[in-house]
């Protein structure tokens, strides 16, 4: 982890940290030479830099987008906050934490980590118990769901995103087993644990999200298909019919073909998983919608793409 943070940074200040390079511009001095202007970013926001001399050579061999190591001093130039940059050095993506680069939840992980694997405690049946298992007491697999988003874009597109996503569908499917009691409680549970574990592999998160190779080849329906399918196939004696529903929750969880789903639900749990999964990913665009426009004067916000709205923005009566 970081120790210094853009938003934390003072006049004055010594600095030695590591930052991402957003923004570079090679300028000519007037009496000759070049000096060289960057702009530095973490999680926290961006903060303008100048490297005069030996400081500006050392950054021909960088480019935008690479990590690097900063010594330097904090100064201020018109009204604004920057470093002065001593040396630079070049840092390797394997050396930073996406959480000091991209925007992190707001909720504590460890938390809500905690919350999955106690609602999964609430399954009985043996077969589905050592499925879960299998996933929630890996530590490799547990350190990469962590980190994972829900998405590149659209809903809880940030680290983290895929625990919040997935313990909301989780709350969802556990009320609904409550309400309605004919449904598999056993089945829904895991099928909201597991639908989207394919998005563990479906993203990258070290300078932005985007899609990992597997993830545009493949995407993360496929790929959570073939991670519990082989998971499935190391446990003993494990229900056909249990598993081909377990799966098919997973693939038809989008509900509608034109979605991404290879089928559509044709079972309850399958269509509550879908609905439960559809509403907490709608909810969140919306929320994060309210977000972007708090502060402004504006009752509307623009078309939305994926919602296919405008959503209001009125104050609460």
């Amino acid at each position: 982890m970081k120790s210094q943070y853009v938003k934390e940074l003072k006049i004055g200040q010594l600095v030695k940290e590591k930052f991402l390079l957003t923004k570079k511009n090679v300028k000519e001095k007037k009496d000759g030479g070049s000096f060289t202007q960057i702009e530095l970013s973490d999680s926290t926001g961006t903060i303008e830099g100048i490297a005069w001399n030996s400081a500006s050579d050392e950054l021909k061999n960088f480019s935008t987008g690479d990590f690097v190591f900063i010594t330097g001093n904090v100064g201020e130039y018109n009204e604004r906050l920057q470093v002065v940059v001593n040396s630079v050095s070049r840092i390797s993506d394997e050396e930073v934490s996406p959480e000091d680069f991209l925007r992190v939840v707001d909720e504590d992980i460890d938390k809500l980590v905690a919350e999955i694997k106690t609602a999964s405690e609430k399954v009985e049946n043996p077969f589905l118990k050592k499925l879960l298992t299998q996933f929630l007491d890996d530590p490799q697999f547990m350190k990469q769901f962590r980190m994972a988003p829900a998405a590149k874009k659209a809903h809880h597109a940030v680290i983290g995103g895929l625990a919040v996503h997935t313990r909301n569908v989780m709350r969802f499917a556990i009320n609904a087993c409550e309400t309605f009691k004919f449904l598999n409680a056993d089945l829904l549970i895991t099928g909201s644990l597991l639908h989207d574990i394919g998005k563990v592999y479906e993203y990258v998160y070290q300078k932005k999200i985007d899609h990992s190779t597997k993830g545009r080849l493949l995407g993360h329906i496929i790929l959570g298909y073939e991670t519990i399918a082989d998971k499935i196939s190391k446990i003993p004696n494990f229900p056909d019919e249990l598993r081909l529903k377990l799966l098919h929750m997973v693939v038809s969880h989008h509900g509608e073909l034109e979605y991404g789903s290879p089928v559509v639900p044709l079972f309850p749990e399958a269509l509550v998983l879908h609905f439960i999964d559809n509403l907490d990913s709608k909810l969140e665009m919306m929320q994060e919608v309210i977000r972007q426009h708090q502060g402004t004067d504006s009752d509307w916000s623009e078309y939305h793409q994926l919602l296919e709205r405008v959503i209001y923005l009125g104050s609460d009566f």
